[in-house]
């Protein structure tokens, strides 16, 4: 009877091993390299740069001359933003340095982008984030 119960035993941890191994399994992606939230893959400089152009094309409709020079504008953010982020990289202490660095970069960004919109844009822009400040959103130029 020991024989049986141990055979049976036995037999059970096998099958459970067999079926836990079969179990689908979530595929491994490369979103925690680098430290990435959310499961998000880490997109290029040039994916988040244009991400800025239709984000703020879809606030205030720019024109064809504008769309590049805010690229050109967002990109230059974006890298500077990034060399920031690796200079600090590993430095809680100098969080707060970092932090100031990079808004005063969005604040340039900011500044460049209102000399290529025209003040109706601006003032379409404004009455946006008044709008989103409301609703305690993010300003959508403060993005990266």
């Amino acid at each position: 009877m020991k024989k049986v119960i141990l055979m049976a035993t036995c037999l059970f941890i096998v099958t459970a091993s067999m079926n836990a191994q079969e179990a689908p399994q979530k595929p491994k992606t490369e979103s925690h390299k680098g430290g990435q939230k959310g499961g998000h893959e880490k997109k290029t400089p040039e994916e988040r740069a244009q991400k800025h152009v239709d984000g703020l094309n879809t606030e205030v409709i720019l024109t064809e001359e504008q769309k590049p020079k805010v690229y050109d504008l967002a990109l230059a953010k974006v890298k500077k933003i990034d060399e920031i982020k690796a200079k600090y990289k590993g430095q809680p202490e100098n969080k707060e340095i970092a932090k100031k660095e990079i808004e005063a970069v969005r604040k340039i960004f900011r500044e460049s982008v209102k000399a290529v919109l025209t003040p109706e844009q601006i003032e379409k822009l404004k009455a946006k984030h008044k709008a989103m400040k409301a609703e305690g959103k993010q300003n959508s130029l403060d993005k990266d």
